[in-house]
């Protein structure tokens, strides 16, 4: 039986929690697993539930990035974010936020990951929702920094989006509770979700089979 939960339900308990942070682990969006990072199944949620309390949410986007950084600090921008790369399982949720912080060039070093350099980010500010924005697939993305060094404080905020469904490690000082989000994505665990185009059928666990024995 698995023990992750809906998006609908993850909000609802990250939202209702006596205190955070809550790490909401994004499941189906595992950039360190290979997916792109640019999935919007939270931050749909998230918009659609219209939570009070404070999200840090990352995202890859890099024209949602050159855009705000046109844009410029302070300006409040309508963008199409997400869904880019993973149009099969999320789609563009378009958002109205402040630019509230640009950065560019920070180079850091993780521990156990080496260096990493942050590129281009921004962070864009949906009322309670903070959208990082990065312009690529970066170690960071579930690391503190990527939310810090654009000026945010994560004893702030009551849930972080990770995207990953392990690596928790990083928001140890902050995590009062931990929910595996069932999200659809790239890195999913319903293998039934996806079109096999080469796989012979039947097969074992895609199909529901009485009994299955590997050829020696």
């Amino acid at each position: 039986m698995s023990e992750r939960l809906s998006p609908e339900e993850a909000i609802k308990q990250a939202e209702k929690a006596p205190e955070g942070l809550i790490i909401l682990s994004d499941t189906g969006d595992s950039v360190y697993g290979g997916a792109p990072g640019d999935s919007t199944c939270l931050l749909k949620e998230m918009l659609r539930q219209g939570i009070k309390s404070m999200a840090l949410v990352p995202m890859v986007d890099p024209e949602a990035v050159e855009e705000a950084r046109k844009a410029g600090v302070g300006s409040e921008i309508t963008l199409k974010v997400g869904g880019k790369w993973d149009n099969v399982f999320n789609e563009l949720v378009e958002v109205t936020g402040q630019v509230a912080a640009v950065s560019e060039g920070l180079a850091v070093k993780l521990e156990g990951r080496g260096y990493c350099d942050l590129g281009r980010t921004v962070l864009l500010e949906i009322g309670s929702i903070k959208l990082v924005l990065a312009d690529s697939r970066l170690q960071a993305i579930n690391c503190p920094i990527l939310h810090t060094h654009l000026g945010l404080n994560v004893a702030d905020a009551k849930m972080v989006v990770v995207k990953t469904a392990s690596n928790f490690q990083y928001f140890a000082p902050w995590r009062k509770g931990l929910i595996r989000v069932d999200a659809p994505g790239m890195t999913q665990s319903d293998l039934t979700a996806f079109e096999w185009v080469r796989a012979p059928r039947p097969i074992y666990p895609l199909d529901a089979l009485k009994e299955w024995q590997a050829k020696a």
